[in-house]
């Protein structure tokens, strides 16, 4: 905890002014070990602060819908009751005749009903509902953004995204057989909504680029909670992608692939460290070490030639790239590597030539 009364003024990219002293990124007290740090006396000052924080936090909401959300994804795919198999559909893996008669087979296979369940498509369609609400939140929680910003564009895909499968769950109780109209376009719709969800997931990881905070135990580190998540939200996404892409080419698996579960254990991972990442950013997990050591205040360190923190890159907004580009004349050479932060320059003596 700060005690010193003075307030630090720090400059974000967008020229706001941070004066959070409760922050673990200004922290000047260092904890010799977890005890010192769960003192009852720690606890008492900070848990109120955090808590302050966690309500104020607009990205703790959706999150918490979305563990929800993942926890009922898992429990219908792994309640052997609402996942009961249709038995002659595993005909095919053991199927080993000519070829004409192995198009006779997938024919008559792909003729077979699909096991419908009402009450199954209908809460899918709620799941749908749910995600689309969550993607109006993400959206919502970018304050201090415009809609027009480039960091937008991932929840915008979401948005569409979460719409496509609102579409296809509409259609469950529609499905027939196996190779019915229906369930086709179901597979395509889905197709097409896994594309969108992977592209929007790499959109996540280059919008994180440019606005997370650089400072120690973020970035590119498995210090860091929202590396973790993006690793397994870019997995969901290949994932689901690669099991669409099965369904369309042979959509007589509809029933039998199970590669979808492996996607949804990724989102519940993703969800989790969310969570996680908040629960750092309000200053909860002030009893852990700094990278890995105790006895280090985060705000006592100090890093030549470069600020810290920073508070990620210059917002972009997309119509900015509308815009014709006007060309800017740079000055010498000499004054463009002193304008930046990062390099500090020192004075080089070349030595004499000449005997003295």
């Amino acid at each position: 905890m700060i005690r010193n009364s003075r307030v630090r003024r720090i400059f974000n990219s967008r020229d706001e002014n941070i004066t959070d002293l409760t922050s673990s990124l200004y922290e000047l007290e260092p904890f010799d070990s977890i005890v010192h740090a769960l003192r009852w006396k720690q606890i008492k000052a900070r848990i109120p602060l955090c808590m302050k924080k966690t309500l104020r936090n607009r990205f703790m909401l959706p999150n918490i819908i979305y563990v929800g959300y993942t926890i009922t994804l898992l429990s219908i795919d792994f309640n052997a009751n609402l996942n009961a198999l249709l038995s002659n559909n595993t005909l095919v893996k053991n199927v080993k005749t000519t070829s004409n008669i192995s198009t006779i087979l997938r024919t008559s296979i792909l003729d077979q009903p699909i096991q419908n369940n009402p009450y199954m498509n209908r809460l899918y369609i709620g799941l749908a509902i749910v995600s689309l609400i969550m993607g109006f939140l993400y959206c919502w929680a970018w304050r201090d953004r415009s809609v027009f910003d480039i960091i937008m564009i991932p929840e915008y895909l979401s948005l569409i995204q979460s719409g496509l499968y609102l579409w296809s769950a509409s259609w469950y109780s529609k499905q027939d057989t196996l190779g019915g109209y229906y369930t086709i376009a179901v597979h395509k719709i889905e197709l097409t909504a896994s594309v969108v969800g992977l592209f929007a997931a790499i959109g996540w990881v280059l919008s994180w680029f440019m606005t997370y905070t650089r400072i120690f135990g973020r970035g590119y580190t498995l210090d860091d909670p929202d590396m973790i998540s993006n690793l397994a939200m870019v997995a969901n996404a290949i994932i689901y992608l690669v099991y669409n892409i099965q369904l369309i080419v042979s959509p007589e698996y509809y029933e039998t692939n199970m590669l979808y579960k492996y996607g949804d254990i990724c989102d519940f991972v993703e969800a989790c460290f969310c969570v996680f990442a908040c629960l750092r950013d309000d200053d909860w997990f002030w009893f852990f070490p700094l990278a890995g050591q105790y006895g280090i205040a985060l705000g006592r360190v100090q890093v030549e030639a470069k600020t810290l923190p920073q508070f990620g890159k210059n917002p972009i907004l997309i119509t900015n790239m509308c815009r014709r580009r006007t060309k800017i004349k740079r000055s010498e050479r000499h004054d463009k590597i002193n304008m930046r932060n990062d390099v500090i320059t020192v004075p080089i003596f070349a030595p004499s030539l000449e005997h003295p």
